[in-house]
């Protein structure tokens, strides 16, 4: 019997393009920050174009380190698995025990950390005399595949995850936006990448400008390799922008458009890839409940 006239065939396949999918947002976002790490706070046009993973950087990191955008993505993504929901007293808990002791870093320290990032954590609220930095834009991703297919959810738990270290509207609407596409995007609907935020961006907002800059280089080029080292040569804030870019590009072309060379010197893979495919088994058991149809 043809995949054709095998629902079941049909079913793995989906299942397969969704894995391939997801794990792509995680596994990008990852990447995407470690190849920045080489050029993080350079001034643009002041080093050789980067071509390859190498660490190094102001942290002088390993090759295939990363710093605070995946920490604290990966901070969030346990918190949703763990508790089941969108709680953000456990994601502030998380991010303290990264703060204060490394958790869940990539070299067991706290690394990047931001002010606005900080103030928050310490103050257990957005200090709104700072502005806003990208972070809550960077770990978009692990909600967009826990509420997956549940757009309404999706929207309420971003702008609660936002609002652990963010407070200006316009970075919570960036977020918002960037949830939908990412969303659309791990679901195969990725034309027109361009968002709300390319039309209207607030240059004084950087989430706005970031996910500006991030989708661009998407929807300009062909592949994640090429999107993502179109933003890191940027240099400057260049973790942050392609992390973004990568969590998007991996969602658009799946994790094995990633070079295979940087996926393996990837710190903690492995678990990366446990928690993607834990996310996608979360968002099926939730669409299966949701349609009335058993979850097993």
């Amino acid at each position: 019997m043809s995949s054709e006239q095998d629902p079941s065939a049909d079913s793995l396949a989906l299942v397969a393009r969704l894995r391939s999918r997801f794990r792509g947002a995680l596994l990008g976002l990852a990447v995407g920050d470690a190849l920045a790490a080489a050029v993080q706070f350079a001034r643009p046009g002041s080093f050789a174009p980067v071509r390859d993973l190498l660490g190094g950087g102001p942290f002088d990191l390993p090759r295939g380190a990363w710093s605070d955008d995946t920490a604290l993505t990966l901070a969030l993504a346990r918190s949703l698995l763990e508790q089941g929901r969108c709680d953000v007293d456990d994601q502030r808990e998380r991010f303290r025990r990264w703060q204060r002791d490394g958790e869940g870093s990539a070299t067991g320290e706290c690394l990047g950390i931001t002010g606005s990032v900080a103030r928050a954590l310490a103050a257990g609220a957005p200090d709104s005399t700072v502005a806003d930095g990208a972070d809550a834009l960077a770990r978009t991703a692990p909600l967009a595949m826990f509420r997956f297919g549940d757009e309404p959810r999706l929207l309420e738990d971003l702008r609660s995850m936002a609002g652990v270290t963010s407070h200006e509207t316009t970075t919570v609407e960036v977020v918002e936006n960037f949830g939908l596409t990412l969303g659309a995007a791990l679901a195969g609907r990725h034309a027109p990448l361009e968002v709300h935020a390319l039309r209207r961006v607030d240059q004084g907002n950087e989430a706005a400008r970031v996910l500006a800059l991030a989708t661009q280089a998407v929807a300009e080029t062909t592949s994640w390799k090429q999107a993502v080292l179109q933003v890191v040569n940027q240099g400057g804030d260049a973790d942050v922008v392609a992390a973004v870019c990568g969590q998007l590009a991996g969602a658009v072309y799946g994790v094995e458009a990633i070079p295979l060379a940087w996926r393996a010197a990837l710190m903690q893979r492995e678990a990366m890839e446990e928690i993607a495919d834990a996310l996608l088994a979360e968002a099926l058991i939730a669409l299966a409940e949701a349609s009335g149809e058993p979850s097993s």
